[in-house]
C-alpha cells in the first residue's frame, strides 16, 4: 500500500504496466449527482481552493502556478454561473443558453433570471461580483490565454502577472455570491 505522494511518483520498480493500473472507469456509478452542473461546479471550486491554499501556504505568490490557477478560476466561475443559471431557470419559462464560455454573457443571462424572479439588481455585492467577472473575462476573453502560450494563429499571448491573494479573494467573492443566490432561490422556490 502506498503511504505518501512521493511513493506514487517512485519509478524505481516501474515495469511499464503493473505500476500503472487502469485509472479511468466509466459507467456503473450509482451517484448520478456527480454528473450535475452543481456538483461539477463545486468540484472545480474545491480544486481551486485546495491548490490555491497550497500555493499560498508555500508562499508561491504567483510564478509557475499563476497561469493554471487563473485558468482554474475562470473555469470554476463559468461552471458556477451555469449552475446558478440552471437553478433560476427551473422556475422560469425561458430556457437557459449554456453554450457560451463568455463569462459576462453568462452573468447577464443570470441577472435577467434573477430580475424576473424578483431579486434586486442594485445591491453592492452584485455590482462588485459583476466587476470581478468582467475583469476575468477581459484578462482572458476566450478562455485560452492562460492555457496556452500562443493563440491558434501562433501569436503569443500578452504576459500577464496574476497576484495570488487577489485571485483567491476574487474567486471566493464570486463563488460565495453565486452559491448564496442559488441557495436563496432554491429555498424561496420551496416556500
Amino acid at each position: 500500500m502506498v503511504e505518501t505522494f512521493d511513493e506514487l511518483l517512485d519509478l524505481s520498480e516501474f515495469d511499464g504496466h503493473s505500476q500503472v493500473a487502469k485509472y479511468i472507469h466509466r459507467g456503473n456509478d450509482v451517484n448520478s449527482y456527480a454528473k450535475t452542473w452543481e456538483y461539477v461546479a463545486y468540484s472545480y471550486n474545491r480544486a481551486f481552493e485546495e491548490l490555491a491554499r497550497k500555493a499560498f501556504e508555500m508562499r508561491h505568490r504567483g510564478g509557475n502556478l499563476s497561469s493554471p490557477l487563473f485558468f482554474l478560476v475562470r473555469h470554476s466561475v463559468e461552471l458556477a454561473l451555469k449552475s446558478t443559471i440552471l437553478e433560476y431557470a427551473e422556475s422560469d419559462e425561458v430556457s437557459p443558453k449554456l453554450d457560451s464560455h463568455d463569462l459576462v454573457s453568462l452573468w447577464e443571462q443570470l441577472e435577467r433570471y434573477m430580475e424576473r424572479s424578483g431579486s434586486p439588481a442594485t445591491d453592492h455585492w452584485r455590482r462588485m461580483v459583476r466587476t470581478l467577472i468582467t475583469d476575468i473575462q477581459a484578462a482572458d476573453p476566450r478562455g485560452d490565454g492562460f492555457r496556452y502560450p500562443t493563440d491558434i494563429k501562433g501569436n503569443p499571448f500578452e504576459l500577464t502577472h496574476i497576484e495570488l491573494e487577489g485571485l483567491i479573494r476574487a474567486h471566493n467573492s464570486i463563488i460565495s455570491y453565486l452559491d448564496g443566490c442559488a441557495t436563496m432561490h432554491s429555498e424561496n422556490a420551496r416556500v
